[in-house]
This record gives structure tokens, sequence and C-alpha cells, in this order.
């Protein structure tokens, strides 16, 4: 399955007034890094289906676990893997490290989906496509 990673600077105002990461942008940093790791693979799921429908990839279970706390200006690296693939939702797995020391760890699985533009409640799970899925299954190059 695929991994990706990349560097990030822990800022000024992602900190509690002891300089430790407030906890919340934790979650900011995995969507922006699938973010990322998706359209580097050219995957856009929030992408207009057409001129009424758009895509969408919603998180439907969430759990994370913290081992240790990263200080202020500290150099992170987060890596995602994809964990498993099923028929409308995807499992990735993020580790936030500071060299080999794991400073937190979440799985999340996230459904393909779609919605009616301007009605959120018309939001459907469906099948993960096969370009998608074959994507995210052949290993990364990093």
């Amino acid at each position: 399955m695929r991994t990706y990673r990349y560097q990030r600077r822990l800022h000024w105002s992602e900190c509690d007034p002891g300089g430790i990461v407030f906890f919340p942008n934790y979650a900011r940093w995995m969507v922006d890094g699938l973010n990322e790791m998706l359209l580097s693979l050219g995957i856009d799921p929030n992408a207009m289906v057409d001129d009424k429908t758009r895509g969408g990839l919603p998180v439907v279970q969430l759990s994370m676990r913290f081992f240790d706390a990263p200080l202020l200006h500290m150099q992170l690296c987060h890596e995602i893997s994809v964990e498993k693939i099923g028929g409308k939702s995807i499992t990735f797995v993020h580790r936030f490290l500071r060299g080999e020391s794991l400073l937190m760890e979440a799985h999340e699985t996230r459904v393909w989906a779609t919605h009616l533009l301007g009605d959120a409640t018309s939001m459907q799970a469906n099948r993960v496509p096969d370009n998608v899925r074959e994507l995210l299954t052949t290993e990364s190059a990093q």
C-alpha cells in the first residue's frame, strides 16, 4: 500500500501556552497532509462530479494515540499510509515523528462520497473508483 511523507515545522500559532502542540491541530494536519497526498497522485475527491454534484471524503471513524509531545519550532515528519481499501471506504494511518521517535499515531476511516450542491444531507457513499484503488495500492517510491 502507498505511503506518503513530508516535513513540517511546529509553529507558535499551533501551540498551547506551554509551547506544546494543541492536539486538535493534529486533525487539521491530517486533513491537509491527506489532501496533498491525494492531489500529488492526481486524485481530487472533492471535485465536481457534474454541475449539481460534488465529491467528498468524510471521516466516519477516527482514533488518536499520543506518545510524546513535540515542542515549538520542532521539525516533524508526517507519514500517511493506506491501511485498507474497502468497497466504499479507505482507512489511513497517520504517524507524526521526530526522527525515529513516534509522537502521535491516528487511524482514520473515510468514505468515498458525493453530495448535491447546497444539500449536505444528500451525502451518499459510493464505491471507491478503480483508478483510485490502483493508485493507493501501488507502493510509493519514497
